[in-house]
């Protein structure tokens, strides 16, 4: 798999994260480096720990043994887990278009609603996760490379909401969601062509 494909999948993952911060740094009347600090840290280490426990999940002694020969069949997997993720993003983006988005100043930080939030958006990285364990990925590279993206979606998505407001949250998760769809389908593409 190219980096190029590994990079638009994370950052279409990451847009998620963006949508969430987004909504937060619209409801903020003050900048609190502190909290946006605590805030981003929350949302990457779920998105990384996610990540590993996805890769880590086909890892297993039996679920190794038994996925390495049949390399061909798992990759299509990866690719159908990215599409499945992808289309998740789209639907997610079109349901909350239809709820009203109320911006109203918060300047507390509720940790458990924040907690809540990251797990949400880390759903998508734990299946990602084993998408690309069964692509044969390193683990800790990949872990890295979300949590990097990750941290500096959430600190645009903060500044970004505080300066503009949340209006274009669903947008961009639908946005993530064709990234994650694009990916899938070069993926497919290469698979299909015997260059995975």
């Amino acid at each position: 798999m190219a980096l190029w494909q590994i990079l638009l999948i994370f950052v279409g993952l990451s847009l998620d994260v963006f949508a969430y911060c987004l909504y937060k740094g619209a409801m903020i009347s003050t900048v609190d480096i502190p909290n946006m600090t605590k805030m981003t840290a929350i949302f990457t280490g779920f998105q990384a720990g996610m990540m590993i426990v996805g890769c880590g999940i086909t890892r297993i002694p039996a679920m190794a043994r038994d996925y390495r020969p049949f390399g061909r069949f798992w990759t299509f997997l990866a690719v159908c887990l990215f599409f499945l993720i992808g289309i998740i993003m789209i639907v997610k983006s079109f349901t909350k278009n239809k709820q009203k988005i109320e911006e109203k100043k918060q300047d507390e930080y509720n940790f458990k609603v924040i907690v809540f939030w990251a797990f949400l958006a880390s759903i998508d990285a734990l299946i990602a996760g084993v998408g690309f364990g069964f692509l044969g990925l390193r683990l800790i590279g990949m872990a890295l490379l979300i949590a990097v993206i990750t941290a500096a979606s959430a600190i645009v998505g903060l500044v970004c909401g505080y300066r503009l407001g949340c209006g274009p949250m669903n947008r961009l998760i639908a946005i993530g969601g064709c990234m994650v769809l694009v990916g899938a389908v070069d993926l497919l593409v290469n698979c299909i062509t015997g260059m995975v």
